[in-house]
């Protein structure tokens, strides 16, 4: 039984980093529109910067609901806020980020950690290309239609089943 922790291994250099990473992505997440909010609502920062650290670390971090229920404090946050454009831009992108590295897996070597991340830079980029295509889209004023609205909804209901973290197999160390 001797060793670290018990027997157990130190935390892998890459592990540390995804999740001091997913920590201030995750702070930012729920920070960033904190000072707009008012009386009993300011109550949000403090349950969603524990339930951040919950995801990170502790028993509970395994459960995936932990960390979208991070998220949707800070999407309600966000609602609540009405923050303008470039600040809701910055908004998702935070919770984009957050939820892609809340769900990395643990224990990898570097160079797993480093492919697993190669993999997820699609959804990265098409996160930050949506947010783009969002920012221009609204900066532009249009009669609202009906049509626009059930489009608007029927994306953001397309982004959040997207986003929502799904827990990948655990990768194979190469032997």
């Amino acid at each position: 039984m001797g060793g670290v922790n018990g027997g157990t291994r130190p935390p892998r250099l890459g592990d540390v980093i995804t999740r001091l990473v997913t920590g201030c992505l995750g702070a930012g997440m729920i920070l960033l529109p904190a000072p707009h909010l008012t009386g009993r609502s300011r109550a949000l920062v403090v349950v969603g910067l524990v339930l951040v650290a919950v995801s990170l670390a502790g028993p509970l971090a395994r459960w995936r609901i932990v960390g979208t229920l991070a998220a949707a404090t800070a999407v309600t946050e966000a609602a609540l806020t009405r923050p303008d454009l470039a600040v809701l831009a910055w908004e998702g992108l935070l919770i984009l980020g957050y939820l892609l590295l809340v769900d990395a897996p643990r224990r990898m070597p570097g160079t797993i950690t480093a492919h697993w991340l190669w993999r997820q830079l699609p959804l990265a980029v098409w996160g930050v290309f949506t947010a783009a295509i969002v920012l221009v889209v609204l900066a532009v004023r249009v009669p609202v239609s009906a049509w626009l609205l059930v489009a608007g909804a029927g994306a953001a209901v397309a982004a959040v089943v997207i986003a929502l973290p799904r827990r990948p197999p655990e990768p194979r160390e190469p032997g």
